[in-house]
């Protein structure tokens, strides 16, 4: 089994990830991350969901470690490639799409 978003693809599987045919080598815990923002596509989660589904426990508002962590899944996953699928919502979350839209 395996989930798309442009040209990047996740091999369920065998846990690995491909962005344009390049093999892209996550962590554990990127790897989670990246596919719930896969599973969700399109769909703007919030840091809440992203800490409950993948973290497994409830948001700390004081922490930055979803930051850290999309901001590093960005650098392997967004920085050599266009187009950018991992964006910001601000306020709002974080979406994977490859073109985002704006949320009024």
């Amino acid at each position: 089994m395996s989930l798309t978003v442009a040209d990047l693809t996740m091999d369920l599987l065998k846990r690995k990830v491909f962005r344009s045919g390049k093999e892209i080598d996550l962590q554990p815990r990127e790897f989670s991350l990246l596919e719930y923002l896969m599973r969700n596509a399109g769909r703007v989660v919030s840091k809440t969901m992203i800490m409950e589904h993948v973290w497994n426990y409830q948001f700390d508002t004081q922490t930055n470690i979803i930051e850290a962590r999309i901001c590093r899944l960005r650098d392997k996953i967004d920085r050599s490639f266009e187009p950018k699928l991992i964006h910001t919502i601000r306020g709002a979350g974080y979406l994977i799409e490859e073109k985002a839209r704006h949320v009024l």
